[in-house]
């Protein structure tokens, strides 16, 4: 357990070094000062010897050397498509490589100019909130001779996403007024959530899953994810309380505490317990968040699940759609000492399960009224049997018309996950 313990500080070590970048991110309308904040904490928490941040250029089709702890701004340009950091600019997907002079794209001429002697490289796109090129950050060599591994994969594609961010802000800042800059740390704030949205689910067996979040104009707070670890795949749904940057780095802390704890807790229960004690500890603001978190055994279709105050999911079957049965604990962050019970259900071949929040349910239209979860519940009775993209995209149409127009008070999260037919 020491072990495990070990891992989970790390992860929580590695989730403040992100969120002393997006405190920055949302103080700082510098972008030097950003760009250095990021670099130096990718730097340290990857363990990297050098690190660098290249900006694209459309304007030549091209990557400059932007900020590094070695170069001078200006001093390298790379044409796109060309080398390590060319080819993550082009293709615009992450390259890790644990040996470079045996990768034919990278050139070795820096080495030869520098000394310096490349062995890894991890490098990552910088992309806007529209999904535009803005730069490349490129590390080198993991310090001992380590190369840098998945979870450091996963980490930079979380400063990354940040980066782009930054890079983006500053750039719509530099002609925007200051009475906007409250309403743009808002947008901003759910870029950063929403970059670190999984876009890929399993399909192993036959698995089908979907989620949709729609974000409200003004506030911050939803979450899904969904990670396979071992046999088995967790997910889950939550609703951070507040609203603003605060909801969205609060749940950005606890979307980053699930995913370690996903990887060495036994079950879900222990998992709430786990982000709990981390999400208690020092709450001054008082915030909280609802999760209802569960595990799926693909082979045997066997779901473990335990709810922190969360609406329950609704089960699928032929039959129609029931509410899931739970026994309801405290939202995480409230009691440091909360235990999370867990349950059990199986779904059989076909089965499946729709997990919301309550911006779903609490909907309102002009005259101010709220959808509730008669409508949500004749929904699922008549599209049970569709798809799990049909089931969540036509849920979220049907909210929207319902609304006809009116601002959204909360933000709005679905997910739906079905076993594969019996084979």
């Amino acid at each position: 357990m020491q072990g495990h313990e070990a891992e989970l500080q790390r992860s929580v070590a590695r989730l403040n070094s992100l969120l002393d970048v997006s405190r920055a991110l949302a103080m700082e309308l510098d972008l030097e000062s950003l760009l250095r904040v990021i670099l130096e904490k990718a730097t340290v928490v990857l363990e990297a010897e050098r690190s660098t941040i290249f900006l694209y250029d459309p304007a030549v089709n091209a990557l400059t050397s932007h900020v590094s702890g070695e170069l001078s701004k200006g001093a390298v340009t790379v044409p796109l498509g060309t080398g390590i950091a060319g080819q993550v600019g082009l293709t615009r997907e992450l390259i890790s490589i644990p040996d470079a002079y045996a990768d034919s794209r990278f050139s070795p001429q820096f080495d030869k100019e520098t000394g310096f002697k490349t062995r890894s490289i991890l490098c990552a796109p910088l992309l806007s909130p529209a999904g535009d090129l803005v730069g490349v950050i490129q590390l080198l060599n993991r310090a001992g001779g380590d190369t840098f591994g998945g979870d450091s994969e996963e980490i930079l594609r979380a400063f990354a996403s940040i980066a782009g961010v930054a890079i983006d802000r500053a750039r719509l800042v530099s002609a925007a007024i200051e009475a906007k800059r409250a309403e743009e740390n808002l947008r901003l704030a759910h870029d950063i959530q929403m970059s670190m949205l999984p876009r890929v689910f399993p399909t192993e067996a036959g698995l089908d899953m979907s989620a949709a979040l729609t974000p409200a104009r003004s506030v911050g707070g939803d979450f899904y994810d969904v990670l396979r670890v071992g046999e088995r795949v967790w997910f889950a749904v939550g609703d951070a309380s507040g609203k603003g940057v605060g909801a969205a780095l609060f749940t950005a802390m606890t979307l980053t505490l699930f995913r370690a704890t996903a990887k060495i807790a036994k079950d879900p229960g222990e998992a709430l317990a786990r982000i709990n004690q981390e999400l208690s500890r020092d709450n001054d603001a008082m915030m909280f968040v609802t999760v209802f978190a569960a595990t799926l055994d693909i082979a045997t279709g066997e779901v473990v699940f335990a709810n922190a105050g969360h609406p329950p999911p609704y089960v699928l079957r032929p039959e129609g759609a029931v509410a899931l049965e739970t026994t309801v604990a405290p939202a995480l962050g409230v009691i440091e000492d909360a235990e999370y019970a867990v349950g059990r259900m199986h779904l059989g071949p076909g089965d499946g399960l729709f997990l919301y929040s309550d911006g779903v349910t609490e909907a309102q239209n002009p005259a101010g009224d709220l959808w509730g979860t008669e409508p949500l519940e004749a929904f699922l009775r008549v599209h049970f049997s569709a798809n799990c993209e049909t089931l969540t995209r036509g849920l979220v149409v049907e909210v929207d018309q319902f609304a006809a127009g009116a601002p959204p008070a909360d933000d709005l999260t679905v997910m739906a996950l079905r076993r594969g037919p019996a084979r």
